[in-house]
């Protein structure tokens, strides 16, 4: 693991204080956890745009394909596949 020393806004500190003191974790364990949090948010909101893959969105987030979907589906984000795509799809194997 690297060492990062970063300035951060004063409302970020509140909210890790907010989430060290509710979880009853270090600070330096709810950095983590709330820097994680905002990738995934990134990460799912990139993927909704079309702007990756579900296999990169996977990839970035370390994560099998079936946890992938299922951390997606769980922040509300359907699949970028429209039906288009399948129909293109299945009359390309015929």
């Amino acid at each position: 693991m690297k060492v990062k020393s970063i300035r951060i806004p004063q409302e970020i500190d509140d909210a890790v204080e907010f989430v060290s003191n509710l979880e009853k974790i270090d600070k330096t364990q709810s950095f983590r956890k709330l820097a994680r949090i905002g990738f995934e948010f990134y990460v799912a909101k990139t993927y909704r745009e079309g702007r990756i893959s579900l296999r990169e969105a996977s990839d970035l987030l370390g994560l099998t394909l079936s946890e992938a979907i299922d951390l997606l589906s769980d922040m509300g984000v359907r699949g970028n596949i429209r039906a288009e795509h399948l129909l293109e799809s299945l009359n390309s194997l015929s």
